[in-house]
């Protein structure tokens, strides 16, 4: 037969094992809101987010199960405690979540680029001998076009296939995808 003291210990280590799992998936998968339009992304609020509920759960869990087990406090005094617990956990996260983690630009150029390495593109018009041409290829969900160059200097016909090794200046240098194939 499991007491009201048994059924507490198994709350508060749920609560706090649901922390954890909320916690590795903000990890895991992030804080930042989508915007239907994918060149808007914005955070979310630093008091209310996933980081935050998970390490409010945490703190609610772990120190209601600690209470509850090794002190003589009655259930209302262990529910008062881990509530303070998790009002400091959400406090403190929060503040973490508004100093550090949402401080940083939300769109860096650089990781665009990053992303957009090894990007499989088609000519459209030729890229002649160290001179310029046109690709287009599809970043985002969206077809793109661009100035291109071969990195080797060669000539591309219209119709091949390439890889985007960067794009500087609105000028992508590019790569036969059957060269970067070999390579792989």
């Amino acid at each position: 037969m499991i007491d009201n003291f048994s059924v507490e210990h198994v709350v508060y280590a749920s609560l706090f094992g649901i922390g954890l799992l909320t916690s590795v998936y903000a990890m895991l998968h992030g804080s930042i809101r989508i915007h239907p339009d994918p060149d808007q992304i914005t955070p979310p609020p630093a008091a209310l987010n996933t980081p935050v509920v998970g390490a409010a759960l945490i703190a609610f869990g772990a120190v209601g199960y600690l209470v509850s087990k090794y002190s003589q406090i009655g259930t209302i005094g262990t529910l008062i405690v881990s509530l303070l617990a998790a009002a400091v956990g959400w406090t403190g996260m929060t503040v973490l979540m508004a100093k550090w983690a949402f401080k940083g630009p939300i769109h860096d150029p650089h990781e665009e680029l990053e992303e957009l390495q090894g990007t499989v593109g088609v000519v459209v018009k030729d890229i002649p001998y160290n001179a310029f041409g046109e690709i287009v290829y599809t970043f985002r969900d969206r077809r793109q076009t661009a100035q291109a160059r071969s990195i080797s200097g060669d000539p591309i016909a219209a119709g091949t296939e390439i890889v985007i090794e960067k794009i500087e200046n609105g000028v992508a240098d590019v790569e036969l995808w059957s060269i970067v194939e070999q390579r792989i």
